[in-house]
C-alpha cells in the first residue's frame, strides 16, 4: 500500500488554501517519485509557514536517503539539518541508529 501524496496535497489545497488554485494544477502534473518531490511540494504549498509542524515522521527509506545525501555531498549534520528542515540532533540520532559512519559512499 502506497501513500497517495497527490490526493493529500489536493485536499490540503482545497481545505486549507483555496486561494492557491494555481498550485492544484502543478500538484496534478508533478510526478512524485521520492521524498525530494514531497518536500518540494510541501515547501511550495506551505512556504515558511510550516514551522509549526515540528512533529514529523520519516520512514526508514527516507532516513537512509537523507543520510546518503549527506555523505555524497560531504555535508555536516548542521548543513544536512538545514537542507531538510530537521534538527541537527535528529540527523545525529539517525546516524547512530542506522549505523552510518563518516566514510564516503562508494
Amino acid at each position: 500500500m502506497s501513500i497517495n501524496y497527490k490526493r493529500i496535497f489536493q485536499d490540503i489545497l482545497d481545505l486549507k488554501f483555496p486561494e492557491k488554485k494555481e498550485l492544484r494544477a502543478i500538484v496534478l502534473e508533478k510526478e512524485i517519485n521520492d521524498f525530494y518531490d514531497v518536500l518540494s511540494l510541501n515547501k511550495m504549498i506551505f512556504g515558511d509557514e510550516n514551522k509549526e509542524n515540528k512533529h514529523k515522521s520519516y520512514d526508514p527509506s527516507t532516513i537512509t536517503k537523507v543520510l546518503k545525501y549527506q555523505q555524497e555531498n560531504k555535508l555536516s549534520n548542521i548543513e544536512t539539518a538545514q537542507k531538510f528542515n530537521l534538527s541537527r540532533n535528529t540527523v545525529s540520532a539517525w546516524k547512530k541508529r542506522v549505523g552510518f559512519n563518516n566514510t564516503a559512499v562508494a
